[in-house]
């Protein structure tokens, strides 16, 4: 999972149509009035400069990760690269598009406040260039233009990443309360489980009671009908006709008990 939260950065990651405008900006910057360039130093340098630029670009990711401070040095060099295309007066304010794609990774790779730090660096190298290639109200105005269309490309950046974040959270949380309830279905079905068997476990005690309570109480019919039929044998027919009822409503009992405890 990406450790860049939306709390500390702009955006959490950089997604596709994002890194495809970044390198459409850098081909049409390169593709800009190239015939108008005089000389071949001078064509040479350009393109050295922009082979540069693109391929600090394009192994930004590789470095990242392995250099902890490489983000500041990253944009510190780009910046200085921008700069020296920004002389090429032939290609008049397109380099300004290399500022949009900087301003990309500064959102994803910054910290809130260091990411502004680095914004108000690019609009005030904006700012001072194109015055002094176009003049002021010119350069002011053509630097509002590249800022405006910077925040229009980073805002939609950010709310797409963001928009992106919230449902992936969304889906863990989806994933998360299905799993409570599976969970919560488990629970309950052991607590039906455990109920039922409390409950048995309840009649079968009640059970156990009363035949340990019928048995006591045959014995001690048992033990009195043995007295009496020593001494009055007519009493003792009743008697027993008595211990055979108890004998059989105990031995129910305990075919009951037996049914109770088995299985299932």
């Amino acid at each position: 999972m990406n450790s860049r939260t939306a709390s500390d950065h702009l955006t959490t990651h950089s997604h596709r149509l994002v890194i495809l405008i970044s390198y459409l900006m850098i081909i049409a910057f390169g593709l800009r009035r190239r015939y108008d360039l005089v000389g071949g130093f001078t064509i040479e340098l350009l393109l050295i400069l922009l082979g540069l630029f693109t391929a600090l670009y394009a192994s930004e990711k590789l470095l990242t990760p392995k250099i902890k401070a490489y983000p500041r040095i990253y944009f510190a060099l780009q910046l200085i690269i921008v700069q020296i295309l920004g002389v090429f007066q032939e290609y008049q304010d397109t380099w300004a598009l290399l500022y949009i794609v900087l301003g990309f990774q500064v959102g994803l790779l910054c910290s809130r406040k260091e990411a502004l730090v680095w914004f108000g660096l690019f609009i005030a190298s904006l700012l001072v260039t194109l015055s002094v290639e176009f003049g002021l109200v010119s350069g002011i105005g053509r630097a509002m233009a590249y800022t405006v269309i910077g925040v229009l490309f980073i805002s939609y950046d950010i709310q797409y990443a963001q928009h992106e974040d919230a449902l992936a959270e969304s889906q863990m949380l989806v994933a998360e309360l299905q799993e409570a309830n599976q969970k919560l279905a488990e629970y309950s079905a052991q607590a039906e489980k455990l109920a039922a068997a409390q409950e048995r476990n309840r009649m079968i005690q009640e059970l156990y009671d009363s035949v340990g309570q019928k048995i006591f109480a045959i014995q001690l019919a048992a033990e009195a009908t043995r007295l009496m039929l020593e001494k009055d044998p007519g009493r003792a027919t009743e008697q027993i006709e008595d211990l055979q009822g108890q004998t059989q409503s105990a031995l129910g009992q305990m075919r009951q008990l037996i049914e109770q405890w088995r299985p299932g």
